[in-house]
């Protein structure tokens, strides 16, 4: 039986913006609440629709057929970017804090196993503090056993370059040497 814990954050400035979280044993699964509706929603603030009473617009967009295609192929596109970002990530592949309601939660995007570049979940301040506390304790309590670790600065795809630069350089210099004793 898998062990579950969930915590939903609700964004304390605008509770309609809400990240679920689940963690399953060593994973952690990220749910976004609504995220279609709060797509659509920007795309009708950026075209003018959907503001507060009182804001006036200077001159009102014409809406025609082709306004509306966006929309169209917006969709999918979202839908599919979410359900991308919400695979679930191993616990050590997240960075989680939380300091006076304000909640930041990274994970690691990897690409050929190695860590390419960190993506943010969650940043900002949440309505519980308490619980948001309590979602970074078990997420420090998951991950697996600290200690020193040589080869961690190979999970990083960055050091993987920096090698192979080096390397080449080190290879180049080596040939131009070896050319030089031959000319003499």
């Amino acid at each position: 039986m898998a062990d579950t814990y969930t915590y939903t954050a609700r964004s304390a400035e605008n509770p309609e913006r809400v990240v679920t979280f689940t963690l399953r044993d060593s994973r952690l699964s990220v749910g976004v609440g609504a995220p279609l509706e709060q797509v659509e929603r920007a795309v009708k603030i950026t075209r003018g629709e959907g503001r507060p009473e009182g804001e006036v617009e200077e001159e009102a967009p014409i809406e025609t057929e082709q306004d509306e295609k966006p929309q169209l192929w917006l969709r999918p596109v979202a839908v599919s970017l979410v359900e991308r970002g919400t695979r679930p990530i191993h616990v050590d592949d997240v960075i989680a804090n939380v300091h006076e309601g304000w909640l930041m939660v990274k994970a690691w995007v990897r690409a050929g196993g190695l860590r390419l570049v960190p993506v943010t979940l969650m940043d900002g301040l949440v309505d519980n503090p308490v619980a948001a506390r309590d979602f970074v304790d078990e997420v420090q309590e998951r991950k697996t056993a600290v200690g020193f670790k040589p080869f961690e600065l190979l999970d990083y795809w960055a050091t993987w370059i920096v090698a192979g630069v080096v390397g080449l350089l080190v290879f180049q210099q080596w040939r131009r040497k070896g050319r030089e004793k031959n000319r003499e």
